[in-house]
């Protein structure tokens, strides 16, 4: 596939919230279902998905593309990052209220989770959509980074947190000295997806084949 248009990149993502929604896994079910059931999450989605996919499309060569989306696909992984962090390690209460003050001031935590609720499940489905196109693209070591990104990037927004939380009561954060080794780990996956080479179509193909043999 040498060119994605922006019509076949909306066609694309539309067909995998809708599928995630019917037969994904239990969280990114849940994810799509919230976005395809309420119309003005549905809207600010497909508003947003679309600015990304244009300027994806406007690109109009297939390695430049790809590069679009894997910057698209870094973007959603800072935007889920903080509602990933409360649910994975189960912030409530005090501290959830807390760690949603260290992002959005003195408004009202009930209302600052609920927009960071809604800016996770946009931004989640855009994450879901990239990946997938990514993979129809057949730019797997593009996959494999960004899930290495993502998970990298996890342990220092989850640190990071810990730390801010930390700050707020004046006792000291035992981990500050490993937080920017850490950071600076993140940053280099980052820079690595952005930087590194792009397979050839022809290659991806063969490297996939070789992978799907060693599973078998």
């Amino acid at each position: 596939m040498a060119y994605l248009t922006r019509p076949l990149l909306m066609r694309e993502s539309e067909r995998t919230v809708r599928q995630n929604a019917s037969m994904g896994d239990v969280v990114s079910k849940r994810i799509c279902s919230q976005i395809l059931h309420d119309g003005s999450h549905y809207a600010l989605w497909h508003s947003r998905h679309e600015g990304h996919m244009r300027a994806v499309a406007a690109a109009k060569q297939r390695e430049r593309q790809i590069r679009s989306l894997r910057s698209v696909a870094i973007e959603q992984v800072h935007r889920t990052a903080l509602v990933r962090y409360l649910r994975d390690n189960r912030i409530t209460g005090h501290a959830r209220d807390e760690t949603l003050r260290e992002f959005y001031g003195v408004a009202d935590p009930r209302h600052s989770a609920l927009l960071e609720h809604r800016s996770f499940l946009v931004a989640a489905s855009t994450q879901l959509c990239t990946d997938e196109i990514l993979t129809l693209v057949e730019d797997i070591d593009g996959v494999e980074m960004l899930r290495r990104y993502e998970l990298a990037f996890g342990q220092y927004f989850s640190m990071f947190c810990e730390q801010a939380r930390t700050r707020r009561t004046g006792a000291p954060f035992l981990l500050t000295s490993l937080l920017p080794e850490v950071r600076r780990v993140a940053e280099r996956w980052r820079l690595q997806i952005l930087k590194a080479d792009i397979v050839p179509a022809s290659r991806a193909r063969l490297a996939g084949r070789a992978q799907r043999g060693a599973v078998r």
